[in-house]
């Protein structure tokens, strides 16, 4: 169980530390346009996922934290065929540990005020913990999921966002960035996804 520096990763970044992330480009990232996605032949840009009732109903029921693994997969499948908005964050934790290093702070404070921002104040938002594949599973999925909680309560206990709008999901070495390398820095990141409203 020598698992896990615990790094999370920001898309396109190859940095160790801070990236520079700031609230507005956050808001961006994790923005939908309120014309819903429609099939057509044309590439698809933007717009708010075309959830079935089904889903709908399914994604308001979620709990915060401690979901069942079928429940799990549901999630997984929605946002692989829906494609919400999300963005990967670089998060930094101590070895083998949920602790989030001061180094993190100011990522975090950005992606709080970006959830405080109007645009996405009543958007529910998954918090996906992810590792890479070293040490075990069960051991992954345990601190993944500790370590998508840590980031939930930090982001509770020091901005003003209702605790049911952030939902902390621990998917340890299921869902790698980098298939090619399972031991790749890049799959230890947290996912942010922005399911609606």
């Amino acid at each position: 169980m020598l698992a896990l520096l615990g790094g999370i990763w920001l898309m396109g970044s190859s940095q160790a530390g801070a990236q520079d992330l700031n609230a507005s480009d956050i808001v961006r990232s994790l923005s939908v346009s309120k014309k819903p996605r429609t099939r057509s032949l044309g590439k698809q840009e933007g717009g708010a996922p075309a959830y079935s009732a089904e889903e709908k109903s399914l994604i308001q029921s979620i709990p915060t934290r401690g979901l069942k693994v079928e429940m799990k997969q549901e999630i997984g499948k929605i946002i692989d065929v829906r494609k919400p908005p999300r963005l990967d964050i670089e998060i930094q934790f101590d070895f083998n540990s949920d602790a989030i290093t001061s180094g993190s702070v100011p990522d975090l404070n950005a992606l709080g005020t970006a959830l405080i921002d109007p645009s996405l104040s009543g958007s529910r938002i998954i918090l996906n913990g992810h590792t890479d594949a070293k040490g075990s599973n069960d051991y992954n999925l345990d601190l993944s999921e500790r370590r998508a909680v840590s980031v939930r309560h930090y982001l509770l206990e020091h901005f003003p966002i209702e605790d049911t709008r952030l939902i902390a999901i621990g998917f340890g070495e299921e869902r790698l960035k980098n298939n090619h390398d399972p031991e790749a820095a890049e799959n230890r990141r947290v996912e942010i996804v922005n399911m609606g409203g």
